[in-house]
C-alpha cells in the first residue's frame, strides 16, 4: 500500500530534502538511483563549527551523535582518540577520517549502552536532545534556516508529495516554517520517533524501522519504487 499523495498526471512525485546541504545533495543521488523520486533540497540546518576550546586532560574516547560532530572536531584537532559513535552511518564516516571506531545502534541510549565507564568526551551540535556522560563539549551550530521559495511554492501549489525529516530539530523547523495554505500534504518521512513527535500537526508519517539512511531509503522505496 502507497501513503503519498499521487502526483499530477505527466510528472514525477517529488521529495523535500531537509538535511544540511552536503548530507541532502549525497541522499539525493540515492534517492534518484533507487525510486522515481524528483528531489528538491531546502536545507532547514546550516552546520557552522564553533571555536571551542578543546581539554583532552584525561580523555581517553570520544562520542559522537552525529556525522557533522565528527567532522566538526576532525577540522578542529589532529587527535584520533577511539571513536564511539550513534549509528554504522557516524561511525563509517569517523574511520574514513581516521579514527578508530565502534557503531552503536542507532540512538543515544544504545551509545549510552557501549560507552567505557570514563574518561569519554561528548562532542555535538548546539542544539542537542541528550548529553552523554559526565563531559561535552559543543563544537558546532546548527543554523535554522527557512524554506527556499522553490520549496514554498512547491508546497502550496501541492508539487511535493514526501518530505524526509532525519532529526527532530529539522522537523521543528519545518513546522515553523510551513506555509498556511497547501494544496495538499505531502506525508512525512521521518528518521525515529522522536522526529515525528516534532513534526507539524495534522500530517502523515512514515516511520524509519530504524534510524537510518539506508531505512530511510528503503521506507521510500517501497513507497515510490523506481
Amino acid at each position: 500500500m502507497s501513503y503519498a499523495p499521487k502526483a499530477a498526471k505527466g510528472s514525477l512525485p517529488r521529495l523535500l530534502l531537509t538535511r544540511a546541504r552536503a548530507q541532502a545533495e549525497a541522499f539525493s543521488e540515492r534517492v534518484r538511483a533507487e525510486t522515481c523520486l524528483e528531489t528538491i533540497l531546502s536545507p532547514m540546518q546550516d552546520m557552522r563549527d564553533l571555536e571551542a576550546s578543546l581539554d583532552l586532560t584525561g580523555i581517553s574516547a570520544l562520542a559522537f551523535t552525529s556525522k557533522n560532530g565528527v567532522e566538526a572536531f576532525a577540522r578542529m584537532s589532529g587527535a584520533r582518540l577511539p571513536a564511539y559513535c550513534v549509528g554504522e552511518a557516524t561511525a563509517a564516516r569517523a574511520r574514513a577520517l581516521g579514527f578508530e571506531a565502534k557503531a552503536a545502534a542507532g540512538t543515544a541510549e544504545a551509545l549510552t549502552a557501549i560507552l567505557p565507564e570514563s574518561g569519554v568526551l561528548h562532542l555535538h551540535g548546539r542544539h542537542v536532545r541528550q548529553v552523554l556522560g559526565a563531559r561535552d563539549l559543543e563544537i558546532y551550530d546548527q543554523v535554522a534556516l527557512s524554506l527556499s521559495l522553490e520549496a514554498r511554492e512547491q508546497l502550496v501549489a501541492g508539487g511535493i508529495n514526501a518530505i524526509a525529516l532525519f532529526s527532530p530539530r529539522s522537523a521543528k523547523i519545518l513546522a515553523d516554517n510551513l506555509p498556511n495554505h497547501l494544496k495538499t500534504k505531502p506525508v512525512l518521512y521521518v528518521l525515529s520517533a522522536a522526529v515525528a513527535a516534532a513534526c507539524p500537526a495534522g500530517f502523515t508519517a512514515r516511520i524509519c524501522a530504524s534510524p537510518s539512511a539506508d531505512d530511510m531509503l528503503r521506507l521510500l522505496s517501497a513507497d515510490f519504487p523506481a
